[in-house]
């Protein structure tokens, strides 16, 4: 091969890399200034979903718009903090904004494929539950996935822990769920997280009385 084809081999070779090199740079820029322009966004979204799913769970009724959930949020809703930041628990305050109705706490374990995110509302007795909602979940889609279906959330609402299981379709008591047929770990793992987070929760909010 002669010297002048090696030269345009070479320059060929260079252009690639240079071109594919440019073109990642400038998807990167692209990306990055999406990310930038739409965080506050995503932040805010985010929020209200917490937001509204705290709402649902103490058996409020949640406005349609962000802004009337958020607002409604900042009128019935306190977020008890540890020292870190984190929200051990929220106090849900009567309509006059003073006195605690009711409690909603953070619940996270773990499910068959990964963490299970969600919150539970309790009674001042700190014993009935008014509610869960699931935020965030990776269970199979048509089995465990099945756990953001009305029928099973609405199922615990007036429940007492700590809860056991019943199979699909069966009467379920007063400290009983009904599991998702199918399902038996992703089941039997939120029965242990909310046991066991409920317990930790009762301590916290019998300690800050």
């Amino acid at each position: 091969m002669s010297d002048q084809k090696r030269q345009n081999k070479l320059r060929r070779s260079l252009f690639t890399v240079f071109f594919m090199f440019a073109v990642t740079l400038v998807f990167i820029s692209v990306l990055s200034l999406i990310y930038v322009l739409t965080r506050d966004i995503i932040r805010l979204n985010e929020s209200l979903v917490v937001k509204r799913a705290v709402l649902y769970v103490a058996g409020l009724e949640v406005p349609q718009t962000g802004i009337e959930a958020d607002a409604m949020y900042k009128e019935r809703v306190k977020e008890v903090k540890d020292e870190s930041g984190n929200v051990l628990y929220y106090e849900i305050l009567e309509p006059s904004g003073t006195n605690v109705q009711s409690y909603v706490v953070p619940v996270l374990g773990a499910g068959l494929w990964g963490e299970i995110e969600s919150v539970v509302g309790v009674e001042k007795d700190l014993k009935t539950l008014t509610g869960i909602e699931f935020i965030k979940q990776n269970e199979t889609p048509g089995l465990g996935g099945r756990i953001t279906e009305s029928w099973f959330k609405e199922q615990f609402r007036g429940k007492h822990w700590p809860l056991s299981v019943v199979p699909e379709g069966d009467p379920a008591g007063d400290q009983e769920f009904q599991a998702i047929t199918g399902a038996t770990n992703t089941t039997n793992g939120i029965r242990d997280i909310l046991n066991n987070r409920l317990a930790k929760a009762e301590q916290a909010i019998q300690a800050s009385k």
